[in-house]
């Protein structure tokens, strides 16, 4: 007899959203951490959409803890020089907005959801795992302690101590682009009378994302080519806001802010799969795909990868399938899913951070990005309720390549005729 029907090891969306899932079904699940609960993690996407809300629903996990006195943003805004753009969130399961999520607050939410069902530990961190000839049956923790399991679970995202313990194979690695990000959290910022998400980027290579976040605090975050963001050790923080000072609309927002968090974040994002799993072991969430946050999908990914493996286990454990079916099974949903995201956002990375615009294509590209129906179709993107293929067809960019013109030429006669 082991000690649990499952062991995941890692406590954050992933890990927290699996083990509900799994409690909720009946099994006994042992759900581990190795942080202190509530915390903030090391390197966060911190906007969810309609999206991951839904698959949290299905959890029972409350919107009104996890998004607590955290605005709406219903409107994203692209303030870089000569691209003014603007992105109204698309409605989905009755919601048309996004958070800027307080992750501490979100993450602590989801983990007190799950131990309405399962049992947890925070402040456990594991060292190595428990074998029986070739199959893994639970884990060491750092205090020496034997726990049993028939799976354990690695939700201990990118760098997964579960996934190099097994020797989990990588897969589709992209290591082209490399980016790394920083972000914060600051108080006494006011961006608009609406709350908003606003982009801005002036200095190539690398770019600002600006939030309106929980109790009235404004999330900071800046992305951008790991070579030019590579701060000297120990120097974190003044090298971001050191970054955010050259800018001065971005300077200006600080006039009456202070920022309350250190800062946090990631060098050189990777972007890969890796196995799904094997002999009484499994991979869930950044364990199991990772990609650059520049599209702000992490925590999406996060949940829907729980539900999949939730799903495959479940089908393993009354008999429906053999573990090895079922892991084939998960990670040919979760490739179905991720995988069309998984190659536009690396063209998004290449494109925003990497590749400069030829002077010819400015034009075009400002006229593309300021189409109403093109922004529709990205907004429904973001939402995960079309692929990314079906925004760039050739009757929307003909139809936006035509429209634009008319648009400037419309905005000339306007400015004539006040003058």
């Amino acid at each position: 007899m082991r000690d649990y029907d499952v062991i995941v090891v890692g406590g954050r969306p992933a890990g927290a959203t699996l083990a509900a899932r799994l409690g909720q079904a009946g099994m006994k699940v042992l759900l581990l951490e190795r942080s202190a609960m509530p915390s903030l993690p090391s390197a966060s996407s911190p906007i969810i959409y309609a999206s991951t809300m839904s698959l949290l629903d299905e959890i029972g996990a409350d919107e009104t803890a996890y998004a607590r006195n955290t605005p709406k943003i219903r409107r994203m805004v692209n303030a870089s020089p000569g691209l003014d753009t603007e992105l109204r969130i698309p409605m989905l399961d009755g919601r048309d907005y996004a958070y800027a999520i307080d992750r501490e607050r979100f993450d602590h939410a989801l983990w007190e959801n799950a131990l309405r069902h399962v049992e947890g530990r925070d402040k456990f961190a594991i060292v190595d795992l428990l074998w029986e000839r070739e199959r893994v049956v639970g884990v060491i923790g750092a205090n020496g302690e034997h726990i049993s399991a028939d799976l354990v679970v690695g939700a201990d995202g990118r760098f997964s101590t579960v996934a190099r313990k097994v020797g989990a194979e990588e897969h589709d690695v992209v290591e082209q682009y490399p980016t790394s990000i920083y972000y914060a959290y600051w108080k006494g910022i006011k961006q608009a009378d609406e709350p908003v998400a606003l982009a801005y980027g002036q200095e190539f290579g690398y770019g600002f994302l600006v939030m309106d976040s929980a109790d009235e605090t404004t999330v900071i975050a800046i992305e951008g080519q790991a070579e030019l963001l590579n701060p000297e050790p120990g120097k974190t923080a003044e090298f971001y806001e050191a970054l955010i000072r050259q800018q001065p609309p971005l300077n200006a927002l600080l006039t009456q802010a202070e920022r309350i968090t250190d800062v946090r974040g990631m060098r050189r994002v990777g972007n890969l799969y890796r196995q799904p799993g094997g002999a009484g072991w499994a991979l869930v969430g950044d364990a199991y795909h990772q990609k650059d946050p520049i599209d702000g999908q992490g925590i999406y990914d996060a949940v829907f990868t729980a539900k999949m493996l939730a799903q495959a286990i479940l089908d393993w454990r009354s008999g429906k399938k053999l573990w090895g079916e079922a892991l084939a099974a998960y990670d040919a949903a979760v490739r179905r899913e991720t995988y069309p995201m998984y190659g536009s956002t690396l063209e998004r990375v290449r494109g925003s951070l990497y590749d400069k615009t030829p002077a010819w294509a400015v034009t075009p590209l400002r006229w593309l990005a300021q189409d109403t129906l093109t922004m529709e179709r990205f907004g429904m993107v973001l939402t995960r309720q079309i692929k990314p293929n079906r925004v760039m067809t050739p009757t929307l960019v003909l139809g936006a390549l035509l429209r634009g013109p008319l648009r400037d030429f419309s905005r000339f006669l306007d400015r004539e005729s006040r003058r």
